[in-house]
């Protein structure tokens, strides 16, 4: 963590890289966070129904989608790509 209750990790989208500060309540899922934070178009199209596989995401090399994973202390440090589907 950075800061008291900070959770800091890197966003990679079309080769650039972007830092990302936040905290464990902001937000509900890493989906709804790289949706208000970068400009992916379809990007987490079924809403979190973890069905589609839009919002599929490679964080430290393991594909997983971010409509199912919780921002909590698990991706402190983390590199998180987004694939395209």
């Amino acid at each position: 963590m950075t800061e008291k209750g900070q959770i800091s990790f890197t966003l990679i989208f079309n080769g650039q890289q972007y830092r990302v500060a936040t905290t464990p309540t902001q937000y509900y899922s890493l989906m709804s966070l790289i949706v208000d934070t970068l400009p992916v178009s379809g990007f987490g199209l079924c809403s979190g129904m973890g069905g589609c596989g839009t919002c599929m995401v490679r964080i430290n090399g393991r594909n997983v989608l971010s409509c199912e994973v919780a921002v909590n202390e698990s991706l402190v440090e983390a590199v998180i790509e987004l694939i395209e589907v």
